[in-house]
């Protein structure tokens, strides 16, 4: 065909014949947002966003249709807006004759309506949502705030810590929002540190990565440059601007009060038979032929220790040493710092082997020379009576936590057949 037939044919269908017959009908109509160099596809709209960018795709079969003057974008309350830029799309039909119309306009302060328009007739609408920032403010979450105090090599989620451990102190917490974290992009969100005695206070910015803004959660991690070393109450408060999301207060206490809030709260006998099996028990297997002590191939203590502050987190040297009557330096088993917090920690310096426990009386666990608890190998001895009916004293006995443990339970056995008998 010659050239000047088909631009004559092209003028035809294009100017005289009605749209419905051209067929350059939108695909797709999609919106996006851009902030701080960022660009989020089909989501409400910040009230901060930097421009808005509007995408058309479109099939255009002919090079008539092609042009980029003829696309606008009605926008109420303003101009048409020209289309910025139109693209041919790569695919891998070429019949197919994709192209994207692109227009950026200025973020709207409200939710709107806008129409793509061709030569002026109407190819489609698309609503731009509009996220506010009292909206944003009122759907964002701080979740799971946590104080966590360094100690040696650790970090020990907690509320109370030893002042003069602490080497560190961090804020965590998991920051939530149904639409995207970006506009807090350019805003003012901090963690401020501030002690109750003192009344400083330290200010320490929050810097979300580029995956965390594209995102609708992140895991954030503040720290001080300044580490609490002196008694008192510390509080770590979240602000985004004068909003307050969330505080947590942490507590340092002096070393003594720390050792004197440590309390054994359980024993136990670490069993490993000679399968390599390793089982607790609250005594050693009697020497009955039923039971017999030659099938245990090893046996340790356990201490369960725990502090009676509430929330703490602290460091403790303890020492387990075996008790030897008649010896004049008692065998040590343990002697390290262990970290010790609110709920049961356990304690246990390995296992012997059942020769080595011929002379061993007991195990103690004592903190800085005061012995904390005695865990003895003898079991406790029953009441027995003459022939006189007399009560005979049983032989010297050291009491422990196991002891007390089988004494209720023999009480609560008597009352039980009691009221049975009754």
């Amino acid at each position: 065909m010659w050239p000047w037939i088909k631009r004559w044919r092209d003028w035809v269908m294009n100017d005289l014949l009605p749209t419905y017959r051209i067929g350059a009908q939108p695909r797709a109509l999609h919106f996006s947002f851009e902030k701080a160099g960022l660009v989020l596809h089909d989501q409400p709209i910040p009230w901060n966003a930097e421009a808005v960018l509007v995408e058309a795709t479109m099939r255009l079969p002919s090079p008539s249709m092609r042009r980029k003057q003829d696309f606008q974008l009605a926008v109420p309350g303003q101009d048409p807006r020209p289309a910025d830029a139109l693209r041919k799309q790569e695919t891998t039909l070429p019949d197919e004759h994709r192209h994207s119309i692109f227009f950026r306009l200025v973020p709207p302060a409200t939710a709107v309506p806008v129409e793509l328009l061709w030569r002026g007739r109407s190819q489609g609408r698309l609503d731009l949502p509009v996220l506010t920032r009292d909206e944003f403010f009122s759907n964002l979450r701080l979740q799971m705030p946590t104080l966590s105090v360094c100690l040696g090599e650790e970090s020990v989620a907690c509320q109370t810590f030893v002042s003069t451990q602490c080497k560190g102190l961090l804020a965590s917490a998991v920051l939530t929002s149904p639409t995207s974290l970006v506009p807090l992009a350019d805003m003012d969100f901090h963690v401020e540190f501030k002690s109750e005695r003192s009344g400083s206070a330290t200010s320490v910015p929050v810097r979300l990565s580029s995956t965390q803004l594209t995102g609708r959660q992140a895991l954030l991690t503040v720290a001080p440059h300044k580490h609490p070393r002196r008694l008192g109450t510390w509080t770590a408060t979240w602000l985004l601007g004068n909003h307050e999301l969330a505080t947590q207060r942490v507590r340092g206490i002096s070393r003594q009060q720390f050792h004197r809030s440590l309390r054994v709260c359980d024993t136990r006998f670490v069993l490993q038979g000679d399968n390599g099996a390793v089982v607790l028990a609250r005594q050693l297997p009697a020497t009955d032929p039923g039971h017999p002590r030659e099938r245990v191939a090893r046996v340790g203590p356990c201490f369960l220790v725990a502090s009676s502050e509430p929330g703490m987190a602290g460091l403790a040297p303890l020492r387990v040493t075996a008790q030897v009557p008649g010896a004049v330096q008692p065998p040590l088993l343990l002697e390290q710092d262990v970290l010790i917090t609110d709920g049961p920690t356990m304690v246990a310096p390995g296992t012997l082997d059942p020769a080595d426990l011929a002379q061993v009386s007991g195990f103690d666990l004592a903190l800085k020379g005061r012995s904390l608890c005695l865990l003895p190998l003898c079991p406790a001895p029953a009441a027995a009576f003459n022939s006189e009916g007399a009560f005979k004293p049983p032989p010297e006995y050291t009491w422990s936590l196991a002891a007390d443990e089988e004494l209720n339970e023999r009480l609560s056995r008597l009352l039980e057949e009691k009221f049975k008998q009754e």
